[in-house]
């Protein structure tokens, strides 16, 4: 069960990066938004470079967690495949 609660912990995380990277104010110089690469000029809590696809992927490998995160098998190698 450990396992399971840690893979949906991360799951939760990257999906709250992945989400608050698109929200004005918690990202700044938002309008200056990349699709790619890090010379975007937003910063996510005016820090982190983020550009749309890094945002995306946050999103999608979170999303990923919740499903793997249902059995101990999926849970552990999602902790292990997401490194």
């Amino acid at each position: 069960m450990a396992v399971q609660g840690a893979a949906m912990i991360v799951a939760v995380v990257l999906i709250l990066i992945g989400a608050l990277g698109f929200i004005p104010g918690v990202t700044s110089n938002l309008d200056s938004l990349s699709w790619f690469g890090q010379h975007s000029g937003a910063r996510l809590f005016g820090v982190f470079a983020v550009c749309a696809a890094l945002n995306i992927v946050h999103l999608v490998v979170g999303a990923a967690g919740f499903f793997f995160a249902r059995t101990y098998a999926g849970a552990r190698a999602y902790l292990l495949g997401g490194g």
